[in-house]
């Protein structure tokens, strides 16, 4: 029991790491970046203690979300929570509740979108089912529904076995 919370610990110490060594990279590419920019130079220890200090504000930023949402009884943090953190800062703020309009709209357009193709792929999917049904030749149905009945050709319309098939091929739409 001993080892596997030793191996659990050494796990998040692994994980808290890398994390560290990400947000050094990012900092030390930020500060390359902001040193030809303006003509500066950035000491190691300097990109150091930007990345410790960027670090640990990080971990107050992720408790502080918790916080937020768990005082709201919720488990999930959301973008309500992010805009709370974001209020001393108004050009943040701003910018976050831009990002989160474009896309909220984003998501409404693409399930309307995915509602509209469902619909369309239904109306095609039950005209040929409802020839079929009716007892019209098979050859009327869709190539995905050709291939789905396979040999089904020579059995009769009404046949439990080719309403089966039809339902099969109807509900995997």
């Amino acid at each position: 029991m001993e080892e596997d919370e030793g191996t659990e610990e050494q796990e998040r110490f692994s994980h808290r790491q890398r994390l560290k060594a990400a947000v050094h990279y990012t900092v030390g590419c930020l500060c390359e970046d902001v040193a030809s920019d303006k003509e500066v130079q950035f000491s190691k220890q300097t990109i150091a203690a930007i990345s410790e200090l960027t670090f640990r504000q990080c971990e107050h930023f992720a408790k502080d979300l918790e916080m937020f949402a768990r005082h709201a009884k919720r488990s999930t943090i959301n973008t309500e929570d992010v805009k709370l953190l974001a209020r001393r800062s108004n050009s943040l703020l701003k910018y976050i509740t831009e990002k989160n309009e474009e896309l909220t709209q984003f998501n409404i357009e693409q399930r309307a979108k995915k509602k509209k193709k469902l619909e369309d792929d239904k109306t095609k999917s039950l005209a040929p089912a409802e020839a079929a049904a009716s007892g019209r030749d098979s050859s009327a149905l869709s190539p995905g529904a050709e291939a789905a009945f396979g040999e089904g050709r020579q059995e009769q319309a009404d046949s439990p076995e080719r309403r089966m098939k039809l339902s099969a091929f109807i509900l995997s739409f």
